[in-house]
């Protein structure tokens, strides 16, 4: 099983289409292993499954070069921007399904 943190910190060092990614990605969410990381339409359907009563928006961050997406359901927003498109809706994916930190935490407490 894969780890969140994990395929968190692996997307966030991802800067395109990688095959074991694909791999970890389909993994965690139980999911068929397609090309996650390299196409958006794959992306915008596992967020449709992962995540169905979600609004996802895609744009382009302040600097208009890198693609960012944003993930919103009520009060609860998540944003990530990165290298490809695909990515930043994996990001900002990972973010949404992560369980939120205590005030103060950032990381895990001790066991």
């Amino acid at each position: 099983m894969v780890d969140l943190r994990e395929l968190s910190c692996r997307l966030n060092v991802s800067q395109g289409g990688n095959a074991d990614l694909d791999r970890l990605v389909a993994d965690f969410f139980a999911q068929p292993c397609l090309d996650y990381s390299e196409s958006t339409e794959q992306c915008r359907a596992l967020v449709r499954r992962v995540l169905p009563d979600w609004r996802l928006h895609l744009g382009f961050g302040v600097s208009g070069v890198l693609p960012y997406a944003a993930l919103s359901l009520g009060d609860r927003h998540y944003e990530a921007e990165a290298a490809t498109v695909p990515l930043a809706i994996l990001r900002s994916l990972m973010q949404a399904v992560s369980p939120p930190e205590a005030p103060g935490q950032t990381e895990p407490p001790p066991a």
